[in-house]
């Protein structure tokens, strides 16, 4: 699983979950369930690890290991919204 291999990443370097957070811009207890594999790892997580532990984090994972990127909410303004609203000022 992704986490423990973190886990043994965070370790040998000598560094504390803590650090890792901050270095992530996330709680002590977000960057936590990363390595307890509660939270699955998103593109952003796995630069700003590879950044921080000074080697690529994607060498460490099998091919089946899937990462995901966070998808953005779309604003979609219809037509007949926009007049509407135009229309107002």
């Amino acid at each position: 699983m992704p986490g423990g291999i973190i886990k043994q990443l965070r370790e040998k370097k000598g560094i504390k979950q803590d650090a890792v957070a901050m270095e992530m811009g996330i709680s002590q207890a977000a960057y936590s369930k990363i390595e307890n594999n509660l939270t699955e790892l998103t593109v952003r997580h796995c630069k700003a690890l590879s950044r921080i532990f000074g080697e690529n984090v994607y060498d460490y994972f099998d091919d089946e290991f899937e990462i995901h990127r966070l998808k953005r909410k779309k604003q979609t303004i219809q037509a007949s919204q926009f007049s509407t609203e135009a229309a107002a000022y």
